[in-house]
């Protein structure tokens, strides 16, 4: 085991340490999933980078291309996630905005006086 010294995968490491960090304070203060996958995400790409600079790349190559498809899958599968949870959401949001106008317009039709013919 001999370290491979590389400066771009230690800051890579570095910068997905942070975010690993980050996404798990983002979902304790908001409970909301998304900072969780991605921060899962990123730590699968750190174990990546950290086995990568402990020289391990050669004997741990396939397992390190399913660790990094993983990652890219775990950001996939979150991202369509929080887009189909946003469009649920919006949805929603539009079918409240009619029922509303139709709810206002038949109470303005309701206090209106019949017009005598």
């Amino acid at each position: 085991m001999a370290i491979e010294w590389d400066p771009i995968l230690f800051v890579n490491l570095v910068l997905c340490i942070i975010i690993v960090l980050l996404g798990i304070l983002c979902y304790k203060r908001s409970h909301e999933s998304l900072p969780l996958f991605i921060s899962a995400a990123f730590g699968l790409f750190g174990v990546s980078h950290a086995v990568t600079l402990l020289g391990f790349k050669v004997p741990l190559t396939l397992p390190l291309i399913v660790i990094r498809a993983l990652a890219y899958i775990l950001v996939i599968y979150a991202l369509f996630m929080h887009l189909k949870t946003s469009m649920i959401a919006k949805e929603a949001q539009l079918a409240w905005v009619d029922f509303f106008k139709e709810e206002s317009r038949q109470s303005d039709d309701e206090g209106k006086i019949p017009e005598l013919k």
